[in-house]
Formats: C-alpha cells, sequence, structure tokens
C-alpha cells in the first residue's frame, strides 16, 4: 500500500483538524488501498508542548517516510502546509491537490 501525507492548515484551531479528520475519512472510502496520514492527528495534541519547529521537524519527519504528499485547500496561506511543500519539493516527493483530484472532498 502507499502511504500520502495529507497537509492541512492548523494553526491549533481544533475545527481544522477535524476538517482533516473528515477530508481522510472520505479519502479511505474513495481509495481504499491507499493510507493517509493526517499529522495533525497524529502529532497535533502536543503543537502546545513543544516549540513549533520541533513539531514541524516531526512533521517533515513523518513526511520523508510517505511516497506522496497531498495538500488541502488553503495551504498556501499555512506556515506549516509551506514548509511540507519545501521539504517535498526538495526531495523530489511527489505533491498533488487535493482540491485537483477531489474537487468535493
Amino acid at each position: 500500500m502507499k502511504v500520502f501525507y495529507l497537509a492541512h492548515p492548523y494553526g491549533g484551531d481544533e475545527k481544522n483538524a477535524e476538517d482533516a479528520k473528515r477530508i481522510v475519512k472520505k479519502l479511505v472510502k474513495e481509495c481504499p488501498n491507499t493510507v493517509f496520514l493526517s499529522p495533525l492527528q497524529a502529532t497535533g495534541f502536543y503543537y502546545n508542548d513543544i516549540p513549533y519547529i520541533n513539531g514541524m521537524d516531526h512533521c517533515i519527519e513523518l513526511l520523508s517516510r510517505c511516497d506522496e504528499l497531498w495538500l488541502c485547500k488553503g495551504w498556501q496561506d499555512s506556515k506549516g502546509c509551506c514548509m511540507e511543500y519545501a521539504a517535498a519539493q526538495i526531495t523530489n516527493k511527489p505533491i498533488s491537490f487535493l482540491e485537483d483530484i477531489f474537487p468535493t472532498v
């Protein structure tokens, strides 16, 4: 199975974490042979417990272990998503935009 990293804006706002969760639930139905890793669910619970850059290091490490980066709507306005995008570009990891693949998700 492929593992896709789902980058979604967060900023400590739990509504964003809930939106990412909703998206993953839809995606696992649409793509049953793919694992979607949402760092908001994997690391978001300690967002305020460590320095921001250390949290991003954790996210970039998770991304490095995935096959592809999928970016959610609004990613360009998120510092973290932009860092994840840059990390994927530097390592030539495939990048997809969720809106292009599943416009209604």
